[in-house]
Order: C-alpha cells, then sequence, then structure tokens
C-alpha cells in the first residue's frame, strides 16, 4: 500500500509540474486545451447561484398555457 501511495505521489507531481512548464511555455495552447473548458464548467456549475442572486434569472413553468396569437388566451 504505502509503495502505491509513493508511486501515486510522484506521478501527481510529475503532472503538475508537466502543466506549470506547459502554461509557461505555451499560454495560448494551455488555454485552449485546458484553461477555457475548466472556466466554462466553473461558469456553467455556478451560473445558477449567479443569476438568480442577481435576478437574472425565474424559474420556469412546466407547461406553458399560452397560445401566442391570440390575445384573450395569454399571448
Amino acid at each position: 500500500m504505502a509503495d502505491f501511495l509513493i508511486r501515486a505521489t510522484l506521478v501527481a507531481a510529475v503532472v503538475v509540474v508537466a502543466l506549470l512548464v506547459w502554461r509557461r511555455l505555451h499560454r495560448v495552447s494551455f488555454w485552449l486545451v485546458l484553461g477555457f473548458p475548466v472556466k466554462a464548467l466553473m461558469v456553467y456549475g455556478t451560473w445558477r447561484a449567479v443569476a438568480s442572486g442577481c435576478g437574472l434569472a425565474r424559474r420556469r413553468r412546466r407547461l406553458r398555457w399560452t397560445f401566442p396569437g391570440f390575445p384573450y388566451l395569454g399571448g
């Protein structure tokens, strides 16, 4: 078990160092491949809380009972 932890720690350290070197040497490719997707997922994951806090979001109704074009039926 300890042998596995040592190997896992070494692999994690090598991956972190490789990502830092990649970020330092090729900023644009790092952003396009890793930075932007991570940031987009973070925004997508927190959008509901941010939008409701700012008053931008309303809860959607399950069924919409309006008929566009008919003034007396909610359109």
